[in-house]
């Protein structure tokens, strides 16, 4: 009887058999390691963390201005994202000696009133208007004035490379 037919007599199987058995068991093994260590690999990657305003503003699309002040005088949180840190507010001291004085400012993002602008489509609503008219060196200014006063705001934009509020001059005594 050669190696290959030879019987175990407990238990009836062939030493043959049983090698083969041994051998698909070993492949197994290997089959589950190797999942073990692939699968992980295929699990979705994590959701990274939200954009800070910074990268939000560095990775904007650059879109025509009118588009984009329609936006930022209906939609505070986009105010938030759009303006810069610090803005700089200039407005007149009706206390300052011997007459009012225009004094500028750089106001924090967290210390800014929100809305920093009103609403364009409401405007009228409380007798006031508005203007846009192209600045110097690329910049957008955007009036907005109750007539026969002075009250009077200019609202400062520049695309850098995205629209951004940068100053913010109340010229109202």
């Amino acid at each position: 009887m050669t190696s290959g037919a030879m019987r175990n007599a407990a238990t009836g199987s062939s030493i043959a058999s049983r090698g083969t058995s041994r051998r698909c068991m070993h492949v197994h093994y290997l089959i589950i390691a190797s999942l073990a260590l692939a699968l992980p690999a295929c699990a979705p990657a994590t959701p990274s963390a939200p954009l800070d305003t910074a990268t939000e503003v560095a990775i904007c699309t650059v879109e025509p201005f009118d588009r984009f002040i329609e936006r930022f005088s209906r939609d505070t949180a986009f105010q938030r994202r759009t303006t810069s840190d610090p803005l700089i507010v200039e407005r007149y001291d009706t206390a300052a000696e011997p007459e009012p004085r225009r004094v500028e400012s750089n106001v924090a993002l967290a210390d800014v009133a929100w809305p920093v602008m009103p609403s364009l489509e409401r405007l009228a609503d409380s007798g006031r208007t508005h203007t846009v008219a192209s600045g110097a060196d690329g910049r957008m200014d955007v009036v907005i004035r109750t007539p026969d006063t002075s009250d009077q705001q200019i609202y400062v934009f520049r695309q850098t490379p995205c629209w951004q509020l940068q100053r913010v001059i109340d010229e109202s005594i």
